[in-house]
């Protein structure tokens, strides 16, 4: 059976490391979900081509997953040529991602250069609403963050597998039913295991035990931790795996295949 590949472009929280960019993925090579700071050149890095994408996915909108939108639109106005078709790209994500799609043309003075007479199209999707396309179904709700962000399940169709990713967000049991029964789920562990809730509330992230919880909720197939701190990462993997066994987490480089069991 043909799997669902996932290629991950980084796995840090907001601020790069060194070997590490914050939290980016690609499905199968043609679906970027979020724009970290150093997206477009983690996908050349990786053998991945950025004019591949067909689909950006954005979770919410800010300014770690953004930063690099602008290098992915520069590089496409770069590199596309005549003979290679009209560009067709569509953005989804919360509201806030119109503002960032002008903002990000105006940064690129896009007005003064005719590589951007075009603009990709951008669909909003709101919380419990679902888009499907020839290859995808994509299903939204809402995450807890201090800005507006989505949890998405991604229904390959070609595959039949079905994972789901939260985005930023504190312990939200509503992600549960909305990723139930998903091959594979990434969720945010941005604190560690004993990280006090009023913080992890007020900061609107998780841990790795949280996230174990909400796997277990939800009886999906496999958890990878996404959006993790190196300090102290081996030990709340050690808390979360009490709680849900098949745990991991997310690789920077690594292409995960996801398979229906």
């Amino acid at each position: 059976m043909k799997p669902t590949t996932l290629t991950f472009l980084g796995t840090a929280d907001a601020v790069p490391e060194p070997g590490r960019d914050v939290a980016s993925f690609v499905v199968n090579d043609t679906h970027l979900v979020d724009t970290g700071w150093r997206a477009t050149a983690r996908m050349i890095d990786h053998g991945l081509d950025p004019l591949d994408i067909k689909t950006i996915i954005m979770t919410h909108c800010h300014q770690d997953h953004y930063l690099g939108m602008p290098q992915f639109f520069f590089h496409w106005s770069q590199c596309w040529r005549p003979e290679m078709g009209g560009p067709s790209l569509t953005v989804y994500g919360p509201q806030d991602v119109v503002d960032v799609l002008d903002a990000t043309w105006k940064f690129l003075l896009a007005e003064r250069y005719p590589q951007f007479t075009w603009r990709p199209e951008v669909q909003v999707i709101e919380d419990g609403e679902t888009i499907e396309t020839d290859t995808f179904l994509l299903s939204a709700c809402k995450t807890r963050h201090p800005v507006d962000g989505r949890c998405y399940t991604f229904l390959d169709h070609e595959t039949g597998v079905k994972i789901g990713f939260t985005g930023d967000t504190a312990y939200h049991e509503p992600i549960a039913e909305h990723v139930r029964g998903c091959n594979l789920l990434l969720h945010d562990s941005t604190f560690p295991h004993d990280c006090p809730r009023e913080r992890l509330d007020r900061d609107g992230h998780s841990t790795a035990v949280d996230a174990a919880k909400i796997a277990r909720l939800a009886d999906v197939q496999q958890l990878l931790l996404m959006h993790y701190q190196l300090e102290r990462h081996e030990e709340s993997i050690t808390h979360a795996e009490k709680i849900f066994p098949d745990v991991s987490y997310a690789v920077e480089g690594e292409i995960v295949e996801v398979t229906r069991e």
